[in-house]
Order: C-alpha cells, then structure tokens, then sequence
C-alpha cells in the first residue's frame, strides 16, 4: 500500500544515509515487526523487505565491509544486472533478497548506506 494510502500516523518513519545523493540509497524504517527495507528509486512502490533483528543485523554488517551475505532468508549479492525503477533502467550491482522480493541497488547507493551505516546512523532495534 502507497504511504499515500496510510494515515499519517501509521506511516513508517524513512530514513536514507545522510551521503546518499539526492536521497537515492537504501530506505530504512523500524516497524511493528522488524526493519523496513524499500528502496527510494522505486518512489515507495516498489517492493519492501521486513527484517528481523538477526536479518538487520547482517544487512548493516555486509554492507559496513561491502561484503555478500546470507543468513536465514536473507540473501545479499553483487553482480551486475540491468533493473527497472519507477519506468527507467538502470545499473544495479547490489542485490538484497528475502521471501522471495529483491531490492537492487546501484554501487554508489550501497556505498553511501555503508558509510552511514560505519557512522551509527542505522542504530535502531527492529521491534520485536
């Protein structure tokens, strides 16, 4: 459902790392049941992972030493691949899955999630 369509008080709080550019990174949102994760490109339409507190975990980890992952369903990935967002293409390199949705992102998006991510800008519980 589009934020849009949410009351405003519902709404999940997003946040992007303060070097991405022009705020095209990886989203970011405690929830009733996890981390939210989307990503900006797709405007809030695209598809959102729910991570829980070992998942999240992981995420920060491999992308603070910009390494590939898995751990339980979680599955993060480099390799190039040509992607769809909000009807344009683009280059992707990063590739985050679970349950089945993949969230792709650009070298230069992970790479300013990661620096925020070194700098505790990410510092938040999943709710339980």
């Amino acid at each position: 459902m589009p934020d849009a369509a949410v009351p405003a008080a519902d709404r999940p709080a997003w946040r992007t790392s303060s070097h991405s550019a022009g705020g095209a990174c990886v989203e970011v949102a405690p929830g009733p049941r996890g981390v939210l994760v989307r990503d900006s490109k797709d405007r809030g339409l695209g598809p959102m992972l729910q991570l829980d507190h070992t998942a999240w975990r992981e995420l920060l980890a491999a992308a603070a030493s910009r390494r590939t992952g898995a751990v339980g369903g979680l599955r993060i990935a480099q390799g190039v691949r040509r992607t769809l967002h909000a009807g344009a293409q683009v280059v992707t390199f990063w590739h985050v899955s679970m349950a089945g949705l993949t969230l792709h992102y650009t070298d230069a998006e992970w790479a300013a999630f990661a620096l925020g991510v070194r700098e505790g800008e990410f510092e938040f519980a999943p709710a339980v």
